[in-house]
């Protein structure tokens, strides 16, 4: 029997009622009200689960107020904790920018541009086209964190399955 982590269907429901619903369930589990953003925040990136922990990018990207409790959560981190919730959180700087059109007719008034926090101190050069920067940071990814993937196909995945979704949603609801 395979073991169901509650702590992390609990986020998936959650992701869910933010407008991430793009994550599969293996559980029904209640999303937690009671949980701060800063915690909700911090406990994706805590995920040993890369699906969970990458729909932090998605979180950002359909919730673009989270991005102002995005510092109290990374003083609930430990250092490299800190790093992946910082390089996670650039990457949706730099997809909101490439995809602004089209996040913006899902989200309506609920639009913001995410405050760019990171790039500066990760090593991303000012003024790169989004596609230059999603190479730069999954580069700095791969040489930050010691694992060798593609992080800005990766990035560019969580985009994909967020946009792809809505617009299914979008076509149910006609």
């Amino acid at each position: 029997m395979t073991r169901v982590d509650t702590n992390e269907e609990r986020l998936v429901a959650e992701l869910e009622s933010l407008g991430v619903r793009y994550l599969s369930r293996q559980a029904v589990a209640p999303a937690v009200s009671r949980r701060s953003p800063a915690h909700f925040l911090s406990d994706l990136v805590r995920q040993p689960t890369s699906r969970v922990r990458t729909a932090l990018i998605a979180a950002l990207l359909a919730q673009p107020d989270l991005a102002a409790f995005v510092p109290e959560a990374i003083t609930l981190l430990k250092p490299d904790e800190q790093l992946t919730l910082k390089l996670l959180y650039t990457a949706a700087v730099i997809l909101q920018q490439k995809y602004a059109d089209r996040l913006r007719v899902f989200l309506g008034s609920r639009w913001q541009r995410l405050p760019d926090l990171y790039s500066a101190g990760l090593g991303i050069r000012p003024g790169q086209a989004p596609e230059e920067g999603l190479r730069s940071l999954g580069l700095i990814h791969c040489q930050v964190t010691g694992v060798v993937l593609n992080w800005s196909g990766t990035y560019e995945n969580v985009v994909q399955h967020l946009l792809h979704r809505w617009e299914k949603e979008k076509q149910w609801n006609l």
